[in-house]
């Protein structure tokens, strides 16, 4: 859990406010892309997400993150 908030406490340190349209934002790295679904599965565990919500739940939390951090979203997080 404290691995868990330091991320989140570094995102919000660096993170970019935009309110620029998506499609004019950079595509994010595949290791912070990778890096985000680590910490967005480690979240759903938490929160006892269910396996039929798990997909979508993480998308949603990585998606998050990366608008946060001024990057362009992604469709898939496989």
């Amino acid at each position: 859990m404290k691995k868990l908030s330091a991320v989140f406490t570094l995102l919000a340190l660096v993170s970019v406010t935009s309110f620029a349209d998506d499609s004019t934002l950079p595509p994010a790295p595949a290791a912070d892309v990778a890096q985000l679904k680590e910490v967005c599965q480690q979240m759903a565990s938490e929160d006892q997400v269910e396996n039929a919500e798990l997909k979508q739940y993480v998308l949603d939390c990585v998606n998050d993150q990366l608008t946060e951090i001024g990057y362009k979203s992604v469709t898939d997080v496989n």
